[in-house]
């Protein structure tokens, strides 16, 4: 027997689910249990598991049957099954006729829902109450729920009802108000080592005890919060080792993303210290190596939300150190644009290896453009000078150099002809255009702005602005038809002229 069902969870005391475990417990000591729950959440956390649980407490011979009737107090602390009388062996072996198992998807329509009602009305064979598991109720139609709300509402006493689905927002808000609604979170890293630990010591698995917690750290991880996904990997990883030892060398070799953490790391340092080709080996090396490119740059994204919550003081514990809350802001953007892009790459890398470029290029133009002014400029703001007036006042500057080339004090570019506003293809003012066109652009959208700072500014003429970019990727984004209206939007906040954005690519 696979792993999953062979270590199902047996009593509310076994399950790995902190918060459900704690939830249950609460209210099935109380006197009056609900007639119906509802389970919500991701696939593999248990929902089935614990309606059998609960099936079995409402039913079990030794265990919560006496206390149930003779329940003289508030709370009952026995309220566990014992497993092993009729009623509970056979409710766990899937042969109790009372307890029905019924997939919402195979019975989604009215007729069956309107047997359903019939059936409802008799009395249990064997058993005490008569429960009914309706799995992926979300399926049901419309018209179904609708003939089950009556039944849920005021069911006869003899029946529990218990539904579970992995999406509760399909579910009629009047069903769910006659349930007692019981939300399953994607399992915690620590939980889903706990319910692991159980498989290794019952399977008597031998793992190498200086690897052992990184590689169940590890299964855990690649589990994305599901108690099922994690023990299927750990189930693979034990065929896999052919009964020998399992080691983190042996993992690595089948499962490459288990190495990912070392790659994570290394490639971060590299990010913050701009050492962009040092970093794209990296990207090289985790492509040769195997790791899925996706998975790679989901991780990516993983580490700079954390340190996003981190800086911005949501998160307490350790996280990679040392970007700026603008450059992880900037991160984020470019690799969430990379992520979706993947999908569609022939080259899975690429997209990943373009953000990295981008990122290296908005590093060199930060480094050009440092935010300080001389001692001059900073006497003219009015008020206390900090860092914010210092930003304004040298952007404005930059903005009038490019409007009003005429009247700066100081101007070796002889005073163009035509209009004021009318911006030429002279090399400093198409610099001053850029960098402003970068300025306005960045609040609208940051992937953007980022792009802008690898192109340039080719000509101005009659009512075209034409950018020049090395890259045929940033070429093809700046020519979205959003990303233009973006670009024109700003052009003409800085010149008063409606210009039509052109991209060409630099020979």
């Amino acid at each position: 027997m696979v792993f999953y069902r062979k270590y199902r969870p047996q009593k509310i005391s076994e399950l790995d689910s902190t918060k459900v475990r704690e939830t249950l417990t609460a209210v099935l000591s109380n006197r009056e249990i609900p007639h119906a729950f509802l389970f919500t959440g991701p696939k593999g956390l248990g929902k089935t598991s614990t309606a059998r649980i609960i099936a079995k407490v409402v039913n079990c011979l030794h265990g919560s049957q006496p206390q149930a009737e003779n329940r003289k107090s508030k709370n009952n602390d026995n309220f566990e099954p014992d497993n092993t009388c009729e009623q509970c062996v056979s409710i766990t072996n899937g042969t109790n006729i009372d307890v029905l198992e019924i997939d919402g998807a195979s019975n989604r329509g009215i007729d069956e829902i309107r047997d359903l009602r019939e059936r409802v009305k008799l009395a249990p064979s064997s058993a005490k109450k008569k429960v009914y598991i309706i799995d992926e109720v979300h399926m049901l139609t419309t018209e179904a729920f609708n003939a089950l709300l009556k039944t849920i509402e005021e069911p006869p006493p003899h029946v529990m009802f218990i539904f579970c689905t992995t999406e509760p927002h399909k579910v009629p808000a009047t069903i769910i108000s006659r349930c007692f609604h019981i939300e399953f979170s994607r399992a915690t890293d620590e939980e889903i080592v706990h319910s692991l630990e159980r498989i290794v010591v019952g399977e008597k698995i031998e793992i190498e005890s200086k690897d052992k917690t990184e590689i169940l750290s590890n299964i855990a991880k690649s589990a994305d919060g599901g108690f099922r996904d994690a023990s299927k990997i750990l189930e693979e990883i034990v065929l896999m080792s052919d009964g020998k030892k399992i080691t983190k060398e042996k993992i690595e070799k089948v499962y490459k993303n288990f190495n990912i953490g070392t790659y994570l790391t290394f490639f971060l340092l590299r990010l913050k210290e701009n050492k962009i080709k040092a970093a794209l080996d990296i990207v090289t090396e985790v492509t040769e190596t195997g790791i899925d490119m996706k998975f790679f740059i989901g991780e990516l994204l993983e580490s700079f939300h954390a340190q996003l919550l981190k800086v911005m003081g949501v998160l307490d514990k350790k996280t990679f150190e040392g970007f700026s809350l603008e450059q992880i802001k900037d991160l984020i953007n470019l690799f969430t644009q990379a992520y979706q892009e993947t999908k569609y790459s022939v080259i899975p890398q690429l997209p990943l290896e373009m953000a990295i470029i981008t990122w290296g290029e908005m590093q060199k133009e930060n480094n050009k453009n440092p935010q300080s002014l001389a001692t001059s400029q900073i006497s003219k703001i009015p008020g206390k000078p900090n860092m914010e007036s210092l930003a304004k006042h040298q952007q404005s500057l930059k903005v009038k150099s490019v409007l009003y080339p005429e009247k700066e004090e100081k101007k070796v570019i002889p005073t163009p002809t035509h209009k004021q506003n009318d911006i030429s293809s002279a090399p400093d003012e198409n610099t001053a255009l850029m960098e402003n066109l970068i300025y306005k652009v960045k609040p609208y959208n940051h992937s953007v702005a980022g792009i802008l700072r690898g192109c340039k500014v080719k000509e101005v003429k009659g009512v075209e602005i034409v950018f020049e970019t090395p890259y045929k990727f940033h070429k093809e984004r700046l020519e979205e038809s959003k990303t233009c209206e973006i670009i024109a939007k700003a052009v003409k906040e800085i010149t008063g002229k409606s210009l039509k954005v052109t991209v060409q690519l630099k020979k």
